[in-house]
């Protein structure tokens, strides 16, 4: 989807190294997705479409067109994609169920804590957000179940 490879994704993950400011354009980007809340957690995590960037050295014009093979010929995606992209709408409504539920369980765990269950939602939701495979959300929902209740055993 973005050009990086699972490992470095879970070592990002795991706290181990940190991706470059390219690289999280590239990732909010692609995600569509606001830029200041992936590196700092600040703000709406969608982008505001009357918001003027200031990011232009990355913009999607300037990027060469080598980079831009590299990053499609390289891609591991963790998102199912449509076409050459992930399903914005789709996304969206992953990530509002998912911060729902989490909130709903007053959980402390954030969307970032749990990339892995957000992958799985969406695969659970079919194009476009709608036709939710029930069983599958079930099964979902008692994963996040058990996830909420580990992090409260090890922060309590």
């Amino acid at each position: 989807m973005c050009g990086f490879s699972e490992g470095v994704v879970r070592s990002w993950r795991d706290g181990n190294t940190d991706p470059s400011r390219a690289r999280c354009v590239t990732l909010a980007r692609t995600l569509g997705i606001s830029l200041v809340w992936l590196v700092a957690g600040e703000g709406a995590i969608q982008i505001d479409a009357n918001a003027n960037t200031r990011d232009d050295q990355y913009s999607t014009d300037t990027v060469s067109a080598r980079h831009r093979a590299r990053l499609t010929s390289t891609a591991v995606t963790a998102l199912p994609v449509q076409g050459n992209g992930v399903d914005g709408q789709r996304l969206n409504t992953a990530m509002k169920i998912l911060q729902s539920e989490l909130e709903l369980a007053d959980s402390r765990l954030t969307l970032a804590d749990n990339t892995d269950m957000l992958a799985d939602l969406y695969e659970i939701l079919g194009p476009g957000g709608h036709n939710v495979d029930t069983r599958a959300m079930v099964t979902f929902n008692h994963r996040l179940a058990d996830r909420i209740r580990q992090s409260r055993q090890t922060t309590a």
